[in-house]
């Protein structure tokens, strides 16, 4: 069953959320839709209590009226408040990459990202749906519900509206029964087959038998009228379909007809041959081909992947709050590591031993493949009540000593494996989604959705540059095994940068409206790059060059992950679906 939220502020639209949220439960059902966040018991923390809700929330609806941005106290509306649980509700959503669809209440504007704290802007573009409280409420209402299936990805049903709602009341008379009601209750119809194709021969005008032809052509598109037409109850006075001369349908009498099958014939058999040719051709090994092996299914949609380093386990992050390794050679669950809050980031230890994951909640783990967490890191607060910022990126050092953890408040953190803090940096200003380390481990390269890749000493804390090139947020950063690339994509771009120079050699256009991850092949040769579709698309890293897509995923792609001697690569996404490809 699908989980609608809707945020709302009481003094701007509670009696147009009240019709709405009406018109969903009736449609979707009562257990789908969340209302009132803001009626949180006594005593308890507002942010944790919306943070646990939107867990279990596909799709937040954002009720924007004329006093959405909130009555201004002392000249600072309340949505610039970080105390404003409406603020919190829409923070958390896009934090968590929910969609989000604004509903503008009558003739509402969307407010201008200027008029919205730095973490809220990006909801300034979101597309919006207009309800209108008047006599057009009903067709709005319908366009909502059609956008919130197309999110769902759930067939249509028919949206209710005033009309359907009078029939529930008055239920249609029932027609008595017949003989050929009977019939159909007693022999379900089932779905017609399809028609096969017919091929028609055209003689040139000398052709002395055009009359026959003339005539075979009617006759062929009286049938294949027929044949388009709904299938019915065979009756006794319908005349039978006429035979079909099979042998002049393969192999055509006239000379020209045999011209033209074998020059078809020869078409096709060319664009096998040029796709075998495709597929077998050399220089696959640094991610240029890949033939996808087998699928598992995980428990929830896929946040991060990792391979172990000897490519016989994958662990795959999911905001189900858990952590599932799987044995990929037997293709099957090994263990689940289950965790209070959703878990967004994972890695192993270069042993192979470990696994090291961060949650929403806060808090970063350290577990054996078997299951048995070894370690709790937990960074320390000023006051009991505090709640600790989601972690939102995890990275280990090539020599296991080290682990970076990147949160949404925009820090970051170097700890060692016994769960010491040695550095805080906080210079992002929004969430560091995404964390790399360098082969030598003295480095490593964050990106946050403040837009910029910052480059940090992994001793001293201390940046070493910033990369501004990319027109907006980073969502996903990687470094090539030889700590030549950098690569940070977010929106549907992807800036490579020259990690010597600090220069941006190629700025990617992909097809994709979202990139969500970005991968090196083990020979940096090639990135991977996935995203908001199934598609995965392979660039040249050295020319810039898009060299192949491939398709096999059923929904977006959230993570991707190459194993160390470059013959697999992982992906995954929104389907809960792992991928595991070979790389020829």
């Amino acid at each position: 069953m699908p989980k609608i939220s809707i945020s709302y502020r009481r003094a701007d639209s509670e009696a147009m959320t009240g019709r709405i949220f009406d018109r969903l439960t009736t449609y979707y059902g009562k257990e789908a839709i969340f209302r009132d966040i803001e009626d949180i018991p006594a005593g308890i923390d507002f942010r944790q209590h919306i943070n646990e809700t939107l867990l279990k929330t596909n799709v937040l609806l954002a009720i924007v009226g004329p006093k959405w941005l909130g009555a201004a106290r002392g000249g600072l509306e309340r949505i610039n408040e970080e105390s404003d649980p409406v603020r919190v509700e829409v923070e958390t959503a896009l934090r968590r990459r929910l969609p989000v669809i604004p509903v503008l209440i009558g003739n509402t504007r969307m407010p201008g990202s200027d008029q919205l704290p730095p973490s809220l802007k990006d909801f300034a573009f979101r597309n919006a749906v207009k309800i209108d409280t008047g006599r057009d409420f009903d067709h709005h209402i319908e366009h909502l519900i059609k956008s919130i299936d197309a999110i769902l990805g759930q067939t249509g049903r028919s949206p209710p509206s005033r009309e359907t709602d009078i029939a529930a009341v008055k239920p249609a008379a029932k027609s008595p029964p017949s003989r050929e009601t009977d019939i159909a209750v007693a022999r379900p119809a089932t779905k017609a087959a399809k028609p096969p194709s017919i091929e028609i021969e055209i003689p040139r005008k000398k052709d002395t038998g055009s009359g026959r032809a003339a005539a075979t052509v009617a006759a062929a598109a009286a049938s294949a009228a027929q044949l388009r037409k709904p299938q019915t109850l065979a009756r006794p006075e319908t005349p039978p379909a006429p035979a079909r001369d099979w042998g002049q349908m393969l192999w055509p009498k006239s000379r020209q007809g045999r011209m033209i099958r074998l020059a078809a014939a020869a078409g096709a058999a060319v664009v096998v041959l040029a796709l075998l040719i495709l597929e077998l051709s050399p220089g696959g090994s640094a991610g240029g081909n890949v033939r996808q092996l087998f699928s598992l299914q995980n428990p929830d949609a896929v946040s991060a992947l990792a391979f172990s380093p000897d490519a016989r386990m994958i662990a795959a992050a999911s905001l189900d709050k858990s952590v599932s390794i799987w044995n990929v050679g037997g293709e099957n669950l090994s263990t689940t590591l289950n965790d209070s809050d959703g878990v967004s980031s994972v890695a192993f230890m270069p042993d192979g031993r470990e696994v090291v994951y961060g949650g929403l909640n806060g808090v970063i783990v350290i577990a054996d493949a078997g299951g048995r967490v070894v370690r709790s890191i937990r960074p320390s607060v000023t006051y009991a009540w505090q709640v600790l910022p989601a972690v939102w990126s995890i990275a280990v050092s090539p020599d296991g000593m080290r682990v970076v953890s990147g949160s949404d408040d925009g820090s970051i953190k170097i700890w060692n494996t016994d769960g010491e803090l040695l550095h805080s940096i906080k210079n992002h200003s929004d969430v560091v989604t995404s964390l790399a380390f360098f082969p030598d481990g003295k480095t490593f390269a964050s990106g946050s959705k403040d837009g910029t890749v910052r480059v940090w000493s992994t001793d001293g804390g201390g940046e070493v540059t910033v990369l501004a090139d990319h027109p907006g947020q980073i969502l996903s950063v990687a470094v090539s095994a030889d700590g030549k690339w950098i690569a940070g994509g977010g929106g549907s771009n992807v800036v490579i940068w020259d990690a010597a120079s600090g220069r941006a050699a190629h700025v990617l256009a992909t097809s994709l409206d979202t990139v969500d991850a970005v991968a090196f092949s083990p020979d940096g040769k090639r990135l991977l790059i996935g995203g908001s579709d199934p598609a995965i698309e392979i660039w040249d890293a050295e020319s810039g060059q898009l060299v192949r897509t491939v398709s096999g995923n059923s929904h977006s792609v959230h993570a991707l992950a190459f194993s160390q001697d470059g013959t697999h690569l992982a992906s995954g996404g929104g389907d809960s679906t792992i991928d595991v490809w070979a790389a020829d």
